[in-house]
């Protein structure tokens, strides 16, 4: 064996000699045209004239593969581990053993790569992949894995902190001089210079915050589950999920003598998790730095987070804790199930923050689904929440007329505003030059910026409109142009037909999205203004972004939007095409009013720290805490249910609320229930429970009818019963529902009827939905109907109604005849035509 003396080329990085580098160039050559046989010979000739070569030893252990000659691959990444001890033949190892069958060995092949390198995304991405096919890796395997060093993650920098520090080392070398000086004329600035060093020590000590109360003790979970869902379509962070990393990393930083932690909802295992707070850090530091979602580093942290959150235990909450949602969890069918849990075991509040009720207010610019759901959403919301935090307080304006149509009374003062008046500017590292506006045909022209998510609220339309009203008055060459930013959301097909239908106004538009911190900074940076002409907000992030940037922001006068202005934006007549032209007119040609606008800007506006918002939010609820006294919330009587009437446990699909509007979910209790469908609710194995409420004041007996169905295949045989030892057996055929039926002759001493539905066999939904749902149900229950047990009036309605197919017209939470319309519809687009 002749080992080449010379290495003058390169193969991966690694010296080779030009015959070696001839021979791995031929090999290449034949792998990629799929001769696998022939450049496995050639790489063999390539590995006899230099065996060291680790890397080609895994390029033969991959055409061996591809030849099935799964030994001869195995032998061949072995030896690239002995001589190379790193990730990747690891990997390569589960990959051979997996494609052998032996799963088994492939997981433990995928760990030892894990192990070697924790940012090997794809490592992590085949032992997730097999925990779903329930392959036994234990919790201590995983966590050797997702251990991340605490203070790389905890200690991230403060922008304001830092920023202080460099003030005050600037002002002590200030101050050395004014006293190495020492004349009397210097003696006042000595002085401002030290009041000025004062001045500073909180913020330096604090990280941030002027403010720094001593707080005991209280315990704060805040709930991430939407954004763990954000994270696993998307990378860089939006409105809402920025006000969430900022206010929750900040929270953790600051703490100031609280148990602060973070959890989620697992909707695969109906659980909360709790996730430890230096992945969460890590995580969405990650998600700051760039929107790559494809980068190593986000898939490997990405996916560390989900295995640790697959192994973890379910959550045990500190008695009496706060659960703070800054979030959405619409999208959850059981998540107000589990509230209700934690709320009954642990004794804990639950304070949801409330970005907007958009929705229910303005629900023609929503999609019917999400409509769907956020109305459901709202239902639980009223039901459970103990505190609400808002926006704003047009928001909070929103929020207490839908809960009285509800039937609930929010007091105000459960209700606390936290303005979103943070500094949304990102720090960039280099920012970019006038020049890089070339490559959006922006060049050195005049142009407004209008950052949005193109969907109908927005108003996209309208500012279009007012565009071709001025390009006709002025000609194209005079208006500005508008750049609009942001990805396409729902209802956006009409703004762009109007887009493509005049030629004009395409000249003068443009459309950008995906951008990076440095490009929206550069955006911000060298537009003349910004526009932000929402029909409904809750509170209007780009409107505080602008100003940061000291950009005078031209707003719709409706909803929250004067609020996230103030004195500095200008304003329009919300809905008045005609005044919108005039106010984007005026900020165009009349320069002194902008400049005018501006200063004020530069004089008077002072956006808050994210720190000083995690502060007030923390305070407040260390507030609550000391106000409610007790350190448990008071566990809510179980739902009244209304006699006469039929108690359906579905998903809501209704689209607009009404007086009185509820949902049966809220008689499920315990943990054995999967999330409402449409035709009722399934049960999972373990037994599934019902609390129905009985007013106080019925004392004689009561007849409780139950309508439960079966499995789409097989037979399915159940069990029902009451607390008293009452109980009836049968089996449903398959696809059928059944009622029946139980008298209850002695109403229980707390007047709450319980009643456990139990299958003695379960059904896989994955077998007829093409591995769509994946729950393992059993017997499932469409809903109840009580009444007086002497009511033969009710009970004919009953038959009647089930006879005839329209148990919706005996519903508890049906609307009634006659009602007006609980929300008024905004402005019409066309006011002042």
């Amino acid at each position: 064996m002749i080992i080449d003396k010379f290495r003058v080329r390169k193969s991966a990085g690694v010296r080779v000699s030009p015959g070696v580098h001839a021979i791995l160039c031929k090999a290449n050559s034949a792998r990629e045209i799929n001769e696998h046989e022939h450049a496995a010979r050639l790489f063999r000739e390539a590995l006899d004239r230099d065996p060291t070569l680790a890397h080609v030893w895994i390029q033969y252990g991959h055409m061996q593969r591809k030849c099935e000659n799964y030994e001869a691959a195995e032998k061949a990444y072995n030896e690239a581990l002995r001589l190379q001890p790193a990730s990747d033949p690891h990997l390569h190892l589960g990959h051979l053993q997996k494609e052998r069958g032996r799963i088994a060995q492939a997981a433990r092949c995928y760990l030892a790569a894990a192990r070697s390198d924790p940012a090997n995304a794809d490592a992590m991405a085949e032992l997730l992949a097999l925990m779903a096919h329930n392959i036994e890796i234990t919790p201590e395997d995983i966590m050797a894995l997702i251990d991340f060093d605490a203070e790389l993650a905890l200690d991230q920098p403060d922008p304001v902190k830092n920023a202080a520090l460099h003030a005050r080392t600037a002002l002590d070398a200030l101050a050395q001089t004014l006293r190495q000086e020492d004349t009397g004329d210097q003696r006042p600035l000595l002085d401002t210079m030290c009041a000025l060093l004062e001045e500073l020590g909180p913020y330096i000590e604090s990280g941030g915050s002027r403010e720094n109360t001593d707080l005991q003790g209280t315990a704060i979970i805040f709930d991430v589950s939407d954004l763990i869902s954000y994270f696993s379509n998307a990378r860089l962070p939006t409105g809402i999920q920025r006000v969430q990393i900022e206010v929750i990393r900040n929270a953790l930083r600051d703490n100031r003598g609280q148990t602060i932690t973070v959890c989620a909802f697992l909707d695969s295992r109906d659980e909360w998790v709790a996730i430890p707070q230096t992945m969460f850090l890590t995580l969405c530091r990650l998600s700051l730095e760039s929107g790559d979602r494809h980068a190593a580093e986000w898939i490997a942290a990405t996916t560390r987070l989900r295995l640790a959150m697959t192994m973890s235990e379910e959550m045990t909450f500190p008695h009496g804790a706060f659960l703070v949602n800054l979030g959405t969890s619409w999208w959850l069918q059981n998540y107000f199930l589990y509230v209700r849990q934690a709320k009954a075991k642990y004794g804990i509040h639950y304070a949801p923050f409330v970005h907007d009720l958009i929705p229910v207010m303005a629900s023609e610019h929503c999609t019917k689904e999400l409509t769907q759901d956020f109305i459901s959403w709202a239902m639980g919301a009223f039901e459970h929440a103990d505190y609400f935090f808002v926006n704003s307080e047009a928001t909070k304006g929103d929020l207490l007329k839908v809960a009285s149509v509800f039937g609930h009374d929010v007091k105000p003062d459960k209700v606390i505003v936290i303005r979103l008046d943070a500094d949304f500017r990102k720090p960039v590292a280099r920012p970019l030059t006038e020049k890089a506006l070339s490559d959006w045909g922006i060049g050195r022209s005049d142009f407004a910026l209008f950052v949005s998510t193109v969907e109908s609220r927005k108003n996209h339309i309208g500012a279009f409109d007012a565009w071709i009203n001025l390009i006709r008055k002025y000609g194209a060459r005079r208006v500005p142009k508008l750049v609009c930013v942001g990805n396409r959301g729902w209802l956006n097909d009409a703004v762009y037909a109007r887009l493509a239908a005049n030629e004009e106004l395409r000249d003068r538009v443009i459309m950008l999205s995906g951008l990076s911190d440095a490009e929206l900074d550069l955006l911000y940076r060298s537009c003349r203004f910004t526009i932000y002409p929402s029909n409904y907000e809750g509170w209007g992030l780009p409107v505080t972004e602008s100003l940061c940037y000291g950009k005078v922001p031209l707003l719709s006068d409706g909803s929250s939007l004067p609020e996230a202005g103030g004195e500095f934006a200008h304003y329009f007549e919300a809905g008045s095409p005609s005044r919108l032209t005039a106010a984007l007119e005026q900020l165009m040609f009349d320069k002194d009013f902008l400049s005018q606008k501006e200063e004020r800007i530069r004089r008077g506006f002072v956006p808050r720290s994210w720190s000083d918002i995690a502060a007030q939010l923390t305070a407040t609820v260390q507030l609550w805490a000391e106000q409610d006294g007790d350190t448990e919330a008071s566990v809510a009587p179980a739902p009244l249910a209304t006699l006469g009437a039929y108690h359906p446990i579905v998903r809501n699909f209704d689209t607009r609320i009404w007086r009185g509007m509820r949902s049966a979910e809220i008689f499920r209790s315990g943990s054995s229930w999967w999330g409402p469908d449409n035709w009722g609710c399934w049960t999972k194995a373990m037994g599934a429970t019902l609390e129905i409420g009985v007013p106080s004041v019925v004392e004689e007996p009561l007849r409780l009818y139950v309508q439960l169905h079966g499995f789409p295949r097989g037979e399915c045989p159940w069990t029902v019963s009451l607390v008293d030892g009452k109980s009836q057996k049968g089996v449903l055929p398959p696809g059928a529902f059944k009622w029946i039926h139980f008298d209850i002759d002695t109403i229980p001493q707390d007047h709450v009827v319980r009643l456990t539905v139990e299958g003695a066999s379960s059904f896989d939904l994955r077998t007829v939905t093409d591995d769509g749902d994946p729950r393992v149900v059993s017997t499932g229950v469409a809903g109840f109907f009580l009444c007086h047990a002497s009511d033969m009036e009710a009970r004919a309605a009953l038959l009647e109604a089930v006879a005839l197919g329209n148990l919706s017209e005996l519903a508890f939470n049906r609307e009634a005849d006659g009602d007006c319309p609980i929300v008024e519809n905004p402005a019409p687009a066309h006011a002042d035509a």
